[in-house]
């Protein structure tokens, strides 16, 4: 069956075999089917049309590149084979996938869905909220002011983990890099760690 679908000449019979594995999709985790496309302007195609349809908090992650290489064309071209991508685009409510293992648990390829954006250093204290104040649900009059800025919010993530459990990740940034054996680092690119999914 695998050597007829490679050379694009499916038997009847084949065809059949494979439509008899069709079944509705279990997706109890909240967590949507993953979609594998050949190249990244399809996965990009297809991120951008799911992302349309979160009409909730967004942020925007730009990279920070650095390195040695003094050849601009040579940089961009080492660059753009980095999972990481220059400019990413999150949402509150966005599934994600983990692009490096940030542990024994999750991993690259963890899948899960981000809850909020939290100031790094005020993550898992009262102040843990959508702006960082401890105000969620306050009404105005009794709301503290807050001195974080929006540039240092970071994704809370949760993610399925085995046995049907769920594991909160505040998710940071991660650095990507190039060396020679000399250790001098040819490229470099700092970004948040998972991508929108």
């Amino acid at each position: 069956m695998l050597n007829e679908m490679r050379f694009g000449r499916l038997s009847q019979e084949s065809i059949a075999r494979f439509k008899s594995l069709s079944r509705p999709i279990n997706d109890n985790d909240g967590l949507g089917a993953t979609e594998l496309f050949p190249r990244r302007e399809d996965v990009e195609r297809s991120n951008n049309g799911r992302m349309s349809h979160l009409q909730t908090e967004q942020k925007e992650f730009e990279a920070s590149d650095g390195g040695m290489m003094a050849d601009k064309n040579q940089r961009e071209k080492m660059l753009a084979n980095f999972m990481a991508p220059k400019k990413i685009v999150l949402r509150v409510g966005a599934q994600v996938m983990l692009i490096k293992n940030m542990d024994e648990m999750l991993v690259n390829g963890s899948m899960g869905k981000i809850l909020r954006f939290v100031d790094p250093a005020l993550y898992g204290t009262d102040y843990d909220d959508v702006d960082g104040s401890g105000n969620a649900g306050k009404p105005k009059s009794e709301r503290k002011k807050t001195t974080t800025t929006k540039d240092m919010f970071m994704p809370v993530v949760e993610f399925s983990v085995p046995n049907r459990g769920r594991r909160e990740a505040l998710i940071m940034t991660e650095t990507w890099k190039v060396e020679l054996p000399s250790g001098e680092v040819q490229v470099s690119r700092t970004q948040v760690m998972c991508l929108f999914f």
